[in-house]
């Protein structure tokens, strides 16, 4: 199986590269982007890093080369600047879809395509309408949502973060949703009381903010690299495995021609399932939010 990254040279996209090339579970990663020469000492470079781990082939890559790709990671986007929300980079970023778009004729046509844009529930939707391909190939990065919810309650109770399963829905931004009363901890209920729901929330909440005052002109390249290489190897090897990502809806919680993160069980064609939540009177709201402020966005793509 082989995959295809494009915007290979940036954080996201070579971060992502290698974890999952350390996995073994690809034949060949192909980077894509701008800056060749960067690509190319990417791929040189992981050549000799990858020896002691994995037979994972990196190369440097053209469009006319990923025909063959059967997944396509598009983590490609402007240059990183300080904002306030992750709908500020609709603008900046339209372009360079645009020109991903463009190129669109060398895509498998049954790839399955997992977007790292921001806003990524937008310009998956926008891939979703464009490219006019099944909507369960069409996959939003958004697990760092439900990662940094399940750090925020191991937190918060100090627990072992990896006995804590928890998801987000919604947005991947601020108007994303936590499932706190789907909350488990070591395979049981987790249960959680209101005034502590709210804290975890905001903590949510305020670490883009932080993230952001940082001003240190760099995404969260670690952790998505992470998350992204999971979803990845969730795809490669059909496991079923139920991570969160933006998928375009068709009357999912009462939802059309939005896409919205949601818990997917992934395979290699992309999602399996989307799984629907039974939601309380708030989260009930805030999801309702979440979709109108989405499909606001939409609307201005002309799509």
């Amino acid at each position: 199986m082989k995959l295809a990254i494009i915007g290979g040279n940036g954080a996201i996209g070579s971060t992502t590269a290698f974890l999952t090339a350390q996995k073994g579970i690809y034949d060949e990663i192909k980077l894509l982007g701008r800056k060749t020469n960067v690509l190319k000492n990417h791929a040189m470079d992981m050549e000799h890093a990858l020896m002691p781990f994995s037979k994972t082939v990196v190369s440097f890559a053209e469009y006319e080369d990923i025909s063959d790709c059967q997944v396509i990671f598009i983590a490609v986007g402007a240059p990183e600047r300080k904002v306030e929300s992750r709908e500020e980079y609709l603008k900046d970023n339209i372009r360079v879809m645009d020109e991903v778009l463009e190129n669109s004729c060398y895509f498998n046509k049954d790839a399955v395509i997992l977007t790292a844009t921001n806003p990524i529930d937008v310009f998956n939707y926008y891939l979703y309408k464009k490219l006019k391909r099944d909507r369960m190939k069409m996959l939003g990065f958004s697990a760092n949502d439900s990662l940094r919810l399940r750090w925020a309650v191991a937190e918060k109770f100090n627990i072992d973060f990896n006995k804590t399963e928890a998801y987000c829905i919604g947005e991947h931004g601020e108007d994303q949703v936590p499932l706190m009363n789907c909350v488990k901890y070591d395979g049981k209920k987790f249960d959680v009381e209101d005034e502590t729901k709210s804290e975890i929330k905001n903590i949510l909440v305020d670490w883009f903010l932080k993230f952001q005052n940082l001003d240190a002109k760099r995404t969260s390249g670690w952790t998505s690299s992470v998350t992204a290489s999971e979803v990845l190897e969730a795809i490669a090897c059909d496991s079923g495995k139920i991570i969160e990502c933006s998928v375009p809806l068709e009357g999912e919680l009462g939802f059309r021609d939005v896409s919205l993160g949601m818990m997917v069980k992934l395979g290699k064609e992309g999602a399996k399932e989307i799984i629907v939540p039974e939601l309380n009177d708030g989260e009930k709201s805030a999801i309702n939010k979440a979709a109108a402020k989405i499909k606001q966005q939409i609307t201005h793509l002309n799509i």
